[in-house]
């Protein structure tokens, strides 16, 4: 490659490096932006269709320079989504009521954004350098748990934020974002990528800093991200003891994790439940058995399409006298997804689904590089979208959107890292035979 050819690819990263990291911010701030306009809340699915053609069009740049673009991961996760869609799609054949198409294409997005987020991602960000992102990265981080912090001290004297909930006998926040879980999320994710860096560049532990964000997350009154937030903070405290994770660690940490959720499990779950939530996660379970094995059909329960043009199963399933599940207050139609899964695809699509959570996991592993802790790191906040989703709605969200971000950004710092390691390592061993 001619020395001009370079400058113009280097320059093309560097271009492409500022505008994902604007995208990243955009995404991470979308709940907050929704609440100054609603139209702004479609921000995710906009930076999800502008992946997905930008990918697009790469790869057919590529192939012209005959350079493969597709690995076995994007291939397999191909298929398996393709077979999902066929299945998705087939109660339309045969069910006497069925959502638009239209309605069942958008559901059948929300429901796949996460994979289409992730592997358009890989193929956009080859050759894209993040290394200088880091510091500036670093103060955004700061920043935002101290402003939030700040805001909450001022709140205590003069109330300016309104209370969102009770929880653990005190009042809590949504800090400007449309609810407390999305903050939590945002909270969680600055604080992976924190330790990522303290990981990648060798440095300490950010302990105060994840201990001031721990404050956030109590604030926040989410039982669910503080369990899971525990269970991270205690894992670190182990981590730099240990050459590798034993199987032993994640029993421990998943019973204190069962633990500390118990009562929020048994609550949402429980045979007694007459919340929207429990009520559509065992009626899921029924539609799946009568529509076994394909489920109701897209945009037929539990999704927004079926709040949005009301789904005649709610009058079926007596649901429509529920709190919240009626079609004059759908509030809380979306309050599960797996009862939307479980219901609009059957169980043959959860099968399917979980399987590509699978291989999305085993991806992520795979795709980064340097040892099990920095791996463990950056899969971490997949693995935090999927504890949640039985209890929360972020797979199906746009906050999926800022997850699979950020799990690709610290993938592409990972390679980058070390490419540049072994460039060293390269230039090192050449000045040593030259000393010889």
């Amino acid at each position: 490659m001619s020395a001009e050819n370079q400058v113009k690819k280097r320059r093309r990263g560097e271009s492409f490096m500022f505008v994902f990291m604007i995208l990243l911010l955009v995404a991470l701030f979308s709940s907050m932006l929704e609440t100054i306009n609603p139209l702004l809340g479609y921000i995710d699915e906009v930076i999800v269709f502008a992946f997905i053609a930008a990918a697009f069009i790469k790869m057919l740049f590529l192939e012209r320079q005959q350079v493969k673009s597709l690995d076995g991961w994007m291939i397999t996760a191909f298929v398996l989504c393709s077979v999902f869609l066929i299945v998705a799609f087939i109660p339309n054949l045969y069910a006497g009521a069925h959502s638009t198409l239209l309605m069942q294409v958008y559901t059948f997005f929300g429901i796949t954004k996460f994979l289409l987020v992730f592997f358009c991602g890989r193929i956009l960000l080859q050759n894209t350098r993040f290394i200088t992102t880091i510091p500036w990265m670093k103060k955004v981080s700061w920043l935002f748990t101290i402003l939030c912090l700040i805001a909450y001290a001022v709140n205590l004297v003069f109330p300016l934020m309104q209370a969102f909930d009770t929880r653990f006998g005190m009042e809590t926040y949504s800090y400007g974002f449309g609810h407390p879980a999305p903050f939590s999320m945002v909270v969680i994710l600055f604080s992976v990528m924190m330790v990522f860096f303290s990981l990648l560049q060798k440095t300490k532990m950010p302990y105060v800093y994840l201990t001031l964000n721990l404050l956030l997350i109590v604030t926040a009154g989410r039982s669910t991200a503080i369990g899971i937030y525990l269970c991270f903070f205690l894992l670190l405290l182990i981590l730099p003891h240990i050459k590798r994770l034993p199987v032993s660690v994640f029993i421990t940490l998943g019973i204190f994790l069962l633990w500390f959720s118990w009562d929020r499990i048994s609550n949402q779950f429980g045979a007694e439940n007459t919340e929207a939530r429990g009520i559509l996660l065992r009626t899921s379970v029924d539609i799946a058995k009568d529509y076994f094995p394909f489920g109701a059909g897209l945009g037929m329960f539990g999704s927004n399409a079926s709040r949005l043009d009301y789904s005649p199963l709610y009058n079926e399933y007596h649901l429509s006298h529920v709190w919240g599940l009626s079609e004059l207050n759908p509030a809380f139609i979306t309050d599960s997804y797996w009862a939307m899964i479980i219901g609009e695809t059957g169980f043959l699509g959860v099968i399917l689904l979980i399987t590509l959570f699978v291989i999305t996991v085993l991806a992520i592993i795979r795709y980064t590089s340097g040892n099990f802790k920095l791996k463990l790191i950056v899969v971490f906040p997949f693995i935090y979208a999927l504890f949640t989703s039985p209890v929360d709605t972020l797979l199906a969200s746009g906050s999926i959107v800022s997850v699979m971000l950020v799990v690709l950004y610290m993938i592409t710092l990972s390679k980058e890292a070390a490419s540049e390691q072994q460039e060293r390592r390269t230039i090192g061993g050449k000045n040593d035979v030259q000393n010889r």
